[in-house]
């Protein structure tokens, strides 16, 4: 049964890592609700997304393991639901400000 999750993922800041992220959500069709992303305020080299998507729980952890494959990620971790995703985007926005 198709859920929100709340995918919180770090990586270097290289160009069109957001292009990837993006085409892995695609090819496994899953809807991306909301996404914001911003460069790390101490190190420009480092970046971080905070997506919000609605799928299965077992696509969720499908979608990680391949993103967590790509060289630029570090690491991704999702949370059940939407209330994550409202608290993460509000912190990095008040980083990134």
């Amino acid at each position: 049964m198709k859920q929100d999750f709340t995918l919180e993922i770090h990586s270097d800041n290289n160009f069109s890592v957001l292009n990837r992220i993006v085409n892995i959500l695609n090819r496994r069709r899953v809807r991306i609700k909301k996404l914001i992303a911003h460069e790390d305020e101490g190190d420009f080299k480092r970046g971080v997304a905070v997506v919000l998507l609605f799928t299965t729980p077992d696509m969720i952890e499908k979608v990680k393991h391949q993103l967590e494959k790509l060289i630029e990620v570090e690491h991704a971790v999702y949370y059940e639901g939407s209330n994550e995703y409202c608290e993460l985007s509000s912190k990095h926005s008040l980083i990134s400000n």
